[in-house]
């Protein structure tokens, strides 16, 4: 298990990360989200000891994580920006981290090569954004990582693209039960395949949870009633959104669907009333309004 536990980091004045608590098992994608600026990419630099932490502690395995720390050879860091030596090939990198990395693969480099159909001769950075991409997520693959961290990782990809990456990633984690931290703003994506998110909001985790419960707890219905809906006020559920577009009120909820329900009809002719799917964007924005994060009105 990858364990942060109670990490602060301060630059100057600018409390970046604050009392940070994440738990990630083997087997596992962890999906990072949050607003923008909110710290995850400094929460990933610190895993991968580019930024030493003025307190708080990493663990893997039990071993506590350092720069020194032999733990961290199982690490790989893929991150947004991406920078690659002036003149450098796919090829060139891979001969350079297999002095790195002791588990790198040449079969699964190849294999993964001509599965995304890349040019392992050509430089680069005359590659696009999305080639470049790629070519480090080959790299990474190829490295074995026992900790994968990636950071924005599909965007510049195209939809099939991104497709063959997430079956790439799956198999990678049920294979050889890894444990994957992933940072994006890609969240109908995350959606479909992460265990567990972690929402991040000014330097702090907000909430933590694994994905099925977090589906659970929230609830999203539509209903249409006759007259003007007023909250209700009740210990079973709590209200935290709603909207109505033409007559047909959108609710966001967390508690007991079916007591809502009930507590309409009591006071409403009930004309509509479903629940909906929930997803990760709709959990997202809800959490952070309750964060108080997008919730400021434009002036007329």
């Amino acid at each position: 298990m990858l364990q942060v536990s109670l990490l602060n980091k301060s630059f100057r004045k600018f409390h970046v990360l604050k009392d940070i608590n994440i738990n990630a098992e083997p087997g596992q994608i962890y999906g990072l989200v949050g607003s923008n600026g909110c710290g995850k990419t400094t929460l990933l630099k610190h895993i991968i000891q580019v930024y030493r932490q003025d307190s708080g502690e990493i663990h893997y395995n039990n071993n506590l994580i350092t720069e020194k720390s032999e733990e961290i050879k199982d690490f790989y860091y893929v991150q947004d920006d991406l920078y690659f030596p002036q003149n450098s090939t796919l090829k060139s990198l891979y001969d350079f981290e297999k002095l790195l990395y002791t588990d790198m693969s040449l079969e699964k480099f190849d294999k993964l090569v001509k599965y995304f159909k890349i040019d392992t001769n050509k430089r680069l950075n005359t590659m696009s954004k999305g080639q470049k991409r790629q070519a480090a997520f080959v790299l990474a693959m190829s490295a074995n990582p026992k900790v994968l961290l990636l950071d924005e990782i599909v965007d510049g990809l195209d939809a099939v693209i991104r497709r063959k990456f997430w079956n790439v990633l799956i198999k990678e984690v049920i294979e050889n039960n890894i444990t994957v931290i992933i940072s994006s703003h890609a969240l109908k994506e995350l959606d479909n395949i992460c265990d567990k998110v972690g929402i991040m909001h000014e330097g702090a985790i907000i909430k933590e949870e694994e994905m099925e419960s977090l589906k659970e707890n929230l609830k999203r219905v539509q209903f249409a009633i006759e007259g003007e809906y007023e909250d209700i006020i009740d210990e079973s559920f709590t209200m935290l959104k709603f909207i109505k577009v033409g007559s047909v009120y959108f609710a966001t909820l967390r508690g007991d669907v079916e007591a809502f329900r009930k507590s309409l009809e009591n006071r409403y002719k009930l004309l509509i009333f479903d629940e909906l799917a929930i997803n990760l964007e709709e959990i997202f924005i809800t959490e952070l309004g309750g964060a108080g994060y997008g919730m400021e009105e434009l002036d007329s």
